[in-house]
């Protein structure tokens, strides 16, 4: 076997804690598991993972937070942080520099005193009749649509404040894109236009009907009726001789209400309008930035996974468990969860690190993530004519791939994580763990990939690279 043990190991069992530091008391702990034991854990475990994601799941977006001083200046600090952290690990990277004009740029914004406005919308809705900076129309079909959606959101969310046009209640569309505005902590007014187009019974229907649409994601006094662009109206007109002239006559524009809610807006949050700004714009910066220094880390990170999957994989494939048993070894081990969480700034004590081998097991069974596998690395070997030590091998092939999906999955996890240098939380999002782990195994089950993984797996695991007959 070319597989050493190398570093002491803390594997991770389902609901079931196992500290386990070297090969011999691996399969000393393991030997003393009883069946029943082991199976009441992980319903155990697995019972707690269901219930968390019921508790979870009721969750409802609602109105986002206003951007006032504090949340701005806590924004700009996480910036700096995550430059100065890529200057830290990767001193060399050639997008510091330009990082750190553009977060200098985006702070000129605070001094400025003039405020942009910008008004969006579908096809004829009335957008021109406003005179401000207009964005394409949205929702138009074909590739020029698309792109001209993407180029209005981006117009939209550099602005200060977006008027926001429909000629009715809002489609599915309309709210989706509404509601991507707000969760970029965009200011929105909402017109509702050309009512003079509607009866005055119907006007109300429709004003009910938007209020009630739009309220999880903007509040109702947001929203401003206007007609901008009366429809022309016939009027007959009587002449001296008694005869009568008909002519079509644009009706004046209504807009007064716009007016005045503009007024309020600008006189009482025009500091915020800005601060909302600056906000949007580091938090591309930061986004930028925190995207290289996971580049780096992921790079780094890579090796470490590397290692521990082939200790595991070498235990297993000695020591031949059941395939229960297998998630508790395999899932991934305490020291990796380790390793990882010093790379990305998250210092785990022995404990947290269990925890997370732990919940990483619970969603593998879950998620039946441990038959596939065995099933898809069993299949594999067939092709390979592996039979004399197949069970061994299945089991330590199997291992290896689940170990190297759950440091995958675990540097997906420690990614989306704010960049800090406190103590990390402690308790582990089990929901966005469980959904990250089912993202990148279901990325990760190419059967090029699961081959790659069993040819590494027999020139390691076999001392003559293929198994004997």
């Amino acid at each position: 076997m070319t597989v050493r043990l190398q570093r002491p190991l803390v594997v991770g069992g389902i609901g079931l804690t196992m500290g386990l530091w070297g090969l011999d008391s691996l399969y000393h702990s393991l030997s003393g598991v009883g069946d029943v034991f082991t199976l009441g854990a992980i319903a155990a475990g697995g019972g707690y993972w269901w219930l968390n994601r019921q508790g979870n799941k009721t969750k409802v977006t609602g109105i986002p937070q206003e951007i006032d001083r504090a949340v701005l200046d806590k924004a700009i600090a996480q910036v700096e942080l995550v430059i100065n952290q890529l200057a830290i690990e990767h001193p060399e990277s050639t997008q510091i520099i330009s990082l750190k004009q553009q977060l200098t740029q985006s702070l000129t914004n605070l001094t400025r005193t003039h405020r942009h406005i910008a008004i969006t919308g579908g096809q004829k809705v009335g957008k021109t009749s406003l005179k401000y900076t207009e964005t394409p129309a949205l929702f138009a079909s074909g590739a020029n649509g698309i792109a001209a959606t993407a180029t209005a959101e981006r117009v939209a969310l550099d602005a200060d404040l977006v008027l926001f046009l429909t000629n009715g209640d809002l489609t599915a569309t309309e709210y989706k894109y509404l509601d991507t505005l707000r969760q970029a902590r965009q200011r929105v007014i909402l017109l509702l236009n050309q009512l003079d187009r509607y009866l005055p019974t119907e006007r109300d229907l429709i004003l009910q009907k938007l209020q009630a649409t739009i309220g999880n994601t903007l509040s109702p006094q947001e929203i401003v009726t206007t007609s901008t662009a009366p429809a022309p109206i016939k009027v007959r007109k009587i002449q001296a001789d008694g005869s009568a002239i008909e002519t079509l006559e644009a009706p004046p524009v209504e807009i007064a209400s716009l007016d005045s809610k503009l007024t309020q807006v600008l006189a009482t949050e025009s500091e915020k309008l800005v601060w909302g700004t600056t906000y949007r714009q580091i938090a591309g910066v930061r986004t930028e930035a925190k995207t290289a220094l996971n580049k780096v880390r992921r790079d780094r990170s890579l090796p470490i996974i590397d290692r521990n999957q082939w200790i595991v994989a070498g235990a297993a494939f000695a020591n031949p468990l059941p395939a229960l048993d297998l998630i508790a070894t395999a899932a991934v081990n305490a020291q990796m969860v380790m390793d990882l969480g010093a790379l990305y700034q998250q210092k785990f004590s022995i404990d947290r690190a269990q925890v997370a081998a732990s919940a990483l097991g619970n969603v593998m069974l879950k998620l039946g993530l441990v038959e596939v596998c065995t099933q898809t690395v069993a299949g594999v070997l067939k092709t390979n004519a592996v039979t004399y030590v197949a069970g061994g091998l299945v089991q330590g092939l199997s291992a290896a791939y689940l170990t190297r999906i759950a440091g995958l999955a675990l540097v997906e996890y420690l990614e989306a994580q704010d960049l800090v240098v406190a103590e990390p939380a402690k308790e582990w999002n089990l929901d966005l763990l469980g959904n990250t782990l089912q993202k990148v195994f279901q990325a990760n089950q190419r059967l090029d990939y699961v081959q790659t993984v069993v040819k590494q797996g027999i020139e390691r695991l076999l001392p003559d690279g293929k198994a004997t007959a």
